[in-house]
Parts: structure tokens; sequence; C-alpha cells
């Protein structure tokens, strides 16, 4: 899963046609279960690009997205942002709204 700083975002956005942005913070263990879900999630979805962003590095993106919480994901497709959930998901959960979107 690659990080990604507020200087990187609007290119990895326009290079990325489809994938999902996770919201974290170091020190959340919440965030780090969303981690090891998204990792899961990558075998069932191999082409989705993952990325984090850590809202302590940038807090500006939290803003810009609307992302109030953490962990929040932030899903992109055909280079646009679509969705944004807050909040802990199994892989299935995860897998399944992505096909949703």
């Amino acid at each position: 899963m690659e990080s990604i700083s507020i200087n990187e975002i609007d290119q990895t956005i326009e290079q990325t046609q489809d994938g999902i942005i996770l919201f974290h913070k170091a020190l959340c263990p919440h965030c780090k279960n969303m981690e090891k879900v998204m990792t899961r999630f990558s075998s069932k979805a191999p082409t989705v690009s993952l990325m984090m962003v850590d809202s302590e590095e940038d807090p500006e993106l939290l803003e810009r997205f609307g992302v109030e919480r953490v962990p929040s994901l932030v899903f992109v497709k055909d280079k646009k942002t679509v969705h944004t959930k807050t909040g802990l998901m199994n892989p299935k959960e995860l897998f399944s709204l992505y096909q949703s979107l």
C-alpha cells in the first residue's frame, strides 16, 4: 500500500483508474485493522490501487475530502472520488461495497 502526501494526491488520483485511499493515524488501532483488511481485499481485487494518507501529517486533506474521523476510506473510480466510508469493515464487506459503486 502506497503512502501519499498532499503534494502527490492530485497526480496520484489522475493516474489511478480505480483505487481506495485510507485516511489513518499512525497510533490508531482501528486504522491498523483497516490496513490489514485492505491488504486482504487486494488479493481479491489486484487491479485496485490502495493508498494511505496520514491524517496527522496532512490534515488539510481530511477537510478537502470531507473526512471527519479515521479510519475512513475514499473510493476513486474513473479518476473521481465517488464515495466515503468511515469505520471498520471486513474484507468481504469492503469488496461488496467496492463492487456496488
